[in-house]
């Protein structure tokens, strides 16, 4: 059976990561400065979360209600072939 080591991040894969979290920083229009503080880290530590080096905490992204929709969608356009990012808007009326 072959082993996986998962010590080892896959650097491009990181790199797609972070730049996924950069997509969704700029999807609410926010400096990255603006969207560590929210994030609640400092800049450096979310600095490396954008460039790859280091592994993001997703906990702490998804903590921030304004940024969980568009980083799902940043998300899911990783997923290549057969993943199909479609964006619906809806408009309720108040009665």
């Amino acid at each position: 059976m072959a082993k996986a080591d998962v010590r080892t991040p896959d650097v491009d894969w990181m790199a797609k990561l972070g730049a996924a979290i950069q997509d969704a920083v700029h999807a609410v229009r926010w400096s990255n400065k603006e969207a560590a503080g929210k994030v609640d880290v400092d800049d450096a530590e979310f600095g490396k979360w954008l460039n790859g080096t280091r592994r993001p905490h997703f906990d702490r992204l998804f903590n921030v209600k304004e940024l969980r929709v568009p980083l799902i969608l940043a998300l899911a356009a990783l997923g290549g072939d057969g993943v199909d990012v479609e964006t619906t808007v809806t408009i309720r009326k108040v009665a």
